[in-house]
């Protein structure tokens, strides 16, 4: 039997599939269904998975059924799923802003349900994942569901109702992040760098610094001191952001994500 079948395979769908075929599922045990004709072609033709052209095809072979749609695509998916779905089905969904009440009650108000929230760094198998399930799921298939995650980051299992902060957190934080990083290139230019030389002086600068800390096992306080000298250029730059509330700023800007989270998911 067919053990996972995965509706939608955009970004977040492709990236799943590529974890499924990391820790060894074999392409023979994927299926794929999607309504774009362009990803069709691209996903048979690069992972040599199989596609269904029905709901019912789709559950009568696969077990696990992954939900990688838009979230206002999900009530029409259920629809078409629930006269075929079966006790033994488990519903694996990255959809966000979809609750697991939703969800079960797009499925008649029971099934097996596992909600998973990834953020963007899946993509290169760097990613931070939330998941976690209803009580009808068990702890095999769960573990399991885990395990194919785990291909792709760090797999958090949380609570659902901190899914949304997760989604602030983990969601928005490489954008503030990337802020930083525009600034601090557009800075090198005005010191005097090529655009360039700006760019590979920062990235090196960035994850030279990752890879210190980790190595280390220090917490980035303590980094931090070790490379601010007394009355050097560090600390003169250190002062600066501080005395623009640079910290306080950007506890704001993901208290203020959280907040939007909330409000979209009410």
């Amino acid at each position: 039997m067919v053990s996972f079948g995965i509706v939608g395979v955009g970004n977040m769908g492709e990236a799943i599939v590529g974890g499924l075929l990391e820790i060894g599922v074999k392409k023979e045990n994927i299926l794929f269904k999607e309504i774009s004709d362009k990803r069709k072609e691209y996903v048979k033709e690069k992972y040599g998975i199989r596609e269904c052209l029905s709901a019912e095809e789709l559950l009568r072979h696969a077990k696990y059924i992954l939900i990688a749609v838009k979230p206002f695509d999900a009530k029409g998916v259920f629809e078409d799923f629930l006269p075929y779905i079966k006790e033994s089905h488990v519903i694996i969904s990255v959809m966000a802003g979809v609750s697991i009440s939703k969800i079960l009650s797009y499925l008649g108000g029971s099934g097996k349900v596992i909600r998973v929230m990834p953020n963007l760094g899946v993509k290169v198998k760097e990613g931070v994942i939330g998941i976690t399930r209803n009580d009808s799921v068990s702890f095999e298939e769960f573990e399991f569901v885990k395990g194919v995650f785990s291909g792709l980051g760090v797999v958090l299992e949380i609570k659902e109702d901190l899914f949304d902060a997760l989604t602030a957190y983990s969601g928005s934080g490489p954008a503030f992040f990337l802020l930083f990083l525009e600034a601090m290139i557009d800075a090198g230019v005005k010191i005097g760098f090529t655009r360039n030389d700006a760019i590979m002086i920062s990235e090196k600068v960035i994850e030279g610094t990752l890879r210190l800390m980790r190595t280390e096992r220090v917490h980035p306080t303590i980094l931090r001191e070790r490379i601010s000298s007394p009355a050097g250029t560090t600390i003169a730059g250190l002062f600066e952001l501080e005395d623009r509330a640079f910290k306080a700023s950007i506890v704001r800007a993901f208290e203020a994500s959280f907040r939007r989270a909330r409000e979209l998911c009410a």
